[in-house]
């Protein structure tokens, strides 16, 4: 997966940090899973871009049943422990010829 974010920020953020997450519900079960964070950096008002490749959801040791799902992939910036925005994308899973694909819809189309 390749993502990519425009955003514009009103003020400075002094502790901004992206962290990407992967929800696998089941009806018994909540998974979450890290994908993965920036380092703390500043970031000055205005026009920014974050941009990420997630090669591996670390879904392997979950039960097919619960993989073959629905869920919701999460990328959240925080200025330090406060969250400032999350983009929550939600994603299909399915099997075409005995390969498992995952679908990510576009939180804005």
């Amino acid at each position: 997966l390749k993502l990519a974010i425009d955003y514009a920020i009103d003020g400075p953020l002094t502790n901004a940090r992206w962290e990407l997450r992967y929800i696998a519900d089941h009806a018994h079960k909540r998974h979450v899973i890290d994908l993965g964070k920036t380092d703390v950096s500043p970031l000055a008002a205005g026009e920014h871009n974050f941009t990420r490749s997630v090669s591996d959801f670390g879904v392997s040791g979950l039960k097919k049943s619960v993989v073959m799902n629905v869920g919701l992939f999460l990328a959240v910036l925080f200025d330090g422990d406060e969250e400032v925005i999350q983009v929550s994308m939600v994603t299909q899973v399915m099997e075409k010829d005995g390969t498992i694909m995952r679908l990510v819809l576009n939180p804005l189309e």
